[in-house]
Formats: C-alpha cells, sequence, structure tokens
C-alpha cells in the first residue's frame, strides 16, 4: 500500500511567521521607558557593575551623635552593644578610600585597629597622631604596635601638656570631632558627643593641623592655619579653631557676654576664671545659667563649681558612676560650643585642643536634650548603681 506527502502549507508558515514578528516588535517597544521619565540607557561593561560612591544627602552631611541613651549601668563588657556613634565611626573608616587623618588622647579599640590596618592594607593613607601618656596602658600599646607593624605612620607627643584633640578626617572631606576618646571606656561607659561633617572645606583645616602634628610640630610651635573660618553645611554655620594657637577663651568669652536669654553647660573640667566670671556676668544681667561637671573634679584643684554656685547659677555635679565626658555650652536656643577643649588654662595655653561653634537651633535642641539626660541623672545619682 503506497502512501502520499501532504503537501506543504506555505501559506500558513508565512502568516505565523509575520504574528511572531509583530508580537516580538511590540514587546521591544513597550519595554522602552515612557519619554516622561526621561530615561537614559547607557551600554553596559565591566565597570558598570561596579557602584559609584555615594554623595551624602542633606541630612547626611551634617549628623550628630550622643552615646548617653545607649549606656547600660552597670558596664558589663559581656552584654554591650555597639553604640550608633561607635558603628557610624566605623563604617566611615571602612569606606574610606584615600586618606585617614586621626588625631586623639586615648585610642584602644580593637575593631578600630583593625579596621585602620585593613584600609592600609587596600592602599589608604593612614596617619595617627597620639599622645604618648597612654602608651602605659596595654590596649593602647598594643593597637599602636599594630598600627607600626601595618606601617602606618603613627606620631606621639612626648610632652608633658596633652595632645587632647578628637578628631578624624576620612577621604578629604568627611570631619568627626567632639569629646569622644577612641576607648572602651568612652565608647561604653562616658557621656560623650561627636560631630560628622562633610565639607571639603572643613576637612583641608583639620588635615593642616594633622599635618602638623605628624610633623611633630605641637602646642605653640604650630601655626594658625585658619583662626575663624566660617564653614556652610545645609542650614547651618560653623567655626573651627585650635589651641593653642587660635585663642579659643577669647572666643568663647565673647559669645558668653553675648548671651541673652539662656546658658547651658557641660564640662568635665572647669577651672578657667575668664569663662567662669562670663557666666557669672550672664547670671547677673539675668541670664538663666545651669549647668553639670563632672563629680569628681567638682572640688578639684582650681575648680569653680562653688564661684558658679554662690552667684546662683543652677549647678550641679554629674550622677553617672564613671564619668561625663562633655565639653560643651549651649547658648540662646542658637549657638553650641563643642570639642575636645575643657575650660581650664591648660586647654587654653598649652595642650592641642580643637573646638566648633555651631550655629543651628536644631543641633541645638539635640544638645539640650542631652543635658536633660545628664541632669536626670545627676538629680538621681542611685540609678547608676548596681
Amino acid at each position: 500500500m503506497s502512501s502520499r506527502r501532504r503537501p506543504i502549507n506555505w501559506q500558513g508558515i508565512a502568516i505565523l511567521i509575520v504574528v511572531l514578528l509583530c508580537v516580538a516588535l511590540y514587546d521591544a517597544y513597550m519595554a522602552q521607558p515612557d519619554i516622561g521619565e526621561s530615561a537614559i540607557v547607557v551600554p553596559q561593561t565591566a565597570t558598570d557593575t561596579v557602584p559609584a560612591s555615594p554623595q551624602p544627602e542633606a541630612s547626611e552631611a551634617f549628623q550628630i551623635y550622643m552615646n548617653t541613651g545607649e549606656l547600660i549601668y552597670p558596664d558589663v563588657p559581656q552584654n554591650r552593644t555597639q553604640p550608633a556613634l561607635y558603628a557610624a565611626f566605623l563604617a566611615d573608616i571602612t569606606a574610606a578610600t584615600e586618606s585617614i587623618d586621626i588625631a586623639v588622647f586615648d585610642i584602644d579599640l580593637p575593631e578600630l585597629g583593625d579596621a585602620l590596618v585593613a584600609a592600609a592594607k587596600r592602599g589608604v593613607v593612614v596617619r595617627v597622631a597620639y599622645d604618648d601618656e597612654n602608651l602605659t596602658d596595654a590596649r593602647v600599646a598594643k593597637l599602636i604596635g599594630a598600627l607600626q607593624d601595618a606601617n602606618i605612620t603613627v606620631r606621639s607627643d612626648q610632652r608633658e601638656p596633652f595632645l587632647h584633640q578628637k578628631t578624624a578626617v576620612i577621604d578629604a572631606r568627611i570631619v568627626w570631632t567632639g569629646s569622644w576618646n577612641m576607648t572602651m571606656n568612652d565608647t561604653y561607659r562616658n557621656n560623650n558627643n561627636m560631630v560628622r561633617m562633610v565639607s571639603p572645606q572643613m576637612a583641608k583645616g583639620y588635615i593642616t593641623e594633622a599635618d602638623q602634628l605628624i610633623a611633630g610640630l605641637f602646642g605653640v610651635h604650630k601655626t594658625s592655619n585658619a583662626p575663624h573660618p566660617l564653614i556652610t553645611i545645609g542650614v547651618r554655620t560653623i567655626r573651627y579653631a585650635f589651641s593653642p594657637v587660635d585663642g579659643i577663651n577669647a572666643q568663647i568669652v565673647a559669645l558668653l557676654d553675648g548671651a541673652k536669654t539662656d546658658i547651658t553647660f557641660m564640662a568635665f573640667s572647669y577651672t578657667d576664671s575668664a569663662i567662669s566670671s562670663a557666666m557669672v556676668r550672664a547670671q547677673k544681667r539675668g541670664v538663666q545659667v545651669r549647668g553639670v561637671v563632672e563629680k569628681q573634679n567638682v572640688r578639684g584643684t582650681g575648680s569653680v563649681f562653688e564661684k558658679l554656685k554662690k552667684a546662683k547659677v543652677d549647678i550641679s555635679a554629674d550622677g553617672n558612676c564613671y564619668i561625663m565626658h562633655h565639653k560643651t555650652i549651649v547658648i540662646d536656643d542658637q549657638t553650641v560650643i563643642t570639642g575636645s577643649y575643657n575650660f581650664t588654662k591648660s586647654a587654653e595655653k598649652s595642650n592641642d585642643e580643637n573646638l566648633i561653634v555651631i550655629t543651628d537651633p536644631t543641633a541645638v535642641q539635640l544638645y539640650l536634650d542631652e543635658y536633660t539626660l545628664v541632669r536626670e541623672r545627676a538629680d538621681d545619682p542611685t540609678a547608676c548603681k548596681s
């Protein structure tokens, strides 16, 4: 039995091919963005998969960190959780691509030491200036030794006055400064504040200061690189200064003498007669003056605690069972003074210190909120006991 082959339906095949082509063209058209999306199609290359370095949003260009709300009393090492201040600082160190310049009185945080060594290994230029008084602490000596083993540039001051700054400049654009030493105690026990600012202009001034410290120029041997520069970040203005070459004491006194309604301060060490006299003058002209002083320094040599108390300043010894380490003054709901600068003669005359003056009502409120927490503990110190 023979079979015959069925004839091919060429017309049907042609119609099918045309339909498939139309569907493909329609899908390709629908995949393109609308004109209103202003989309740009960029050919993919190998480098396109690497994300660009993120640029800071306005809210990220100026940030204030306080650790008081995260402190746990009594401090038990195995119960510690990393405060936001330390986490944010480590994140910046880890993300650094070009340079890290640190000037600090004390440094013993192992994670930070590891991050600095890792940064150096990936090609970041790392420099650290520190006060050699703390090398007697085994943790400090171990960290500094690790930095030296990694060929990181380190410089100690090797003098009696303190290199007392607490600053970092990252990639010549991010500046950190405040009261925080890079230590276990200042991170997990002591009240501290830090300000993070994204400003290449400010970074330039702080790098110039670091250049002098790394070169071995300390105290009065430094040169003032920018006595009273005015920096703008968003809606706020910031001035910075370094002691003992920029006349910080006179700047603080002038601001206090201009106070109209209120002065609020938190002081680790307070012995300066010029600053305390300015507060007494303010109190006498009707300005509300209030503050908290670290308890171990209330009765110390030269303390102005009793002088202010006799002038009817609302002043208390703090209630932290460890250390209240702030060095801040808030004036008239408008100005914040903060940094490493204690209100002492040595801070003005011989130590290497830094200070910033912030004009910003939002920053003021954050520091006033911090004062409220510190004052609550001062008024109820028993809460600090285990």
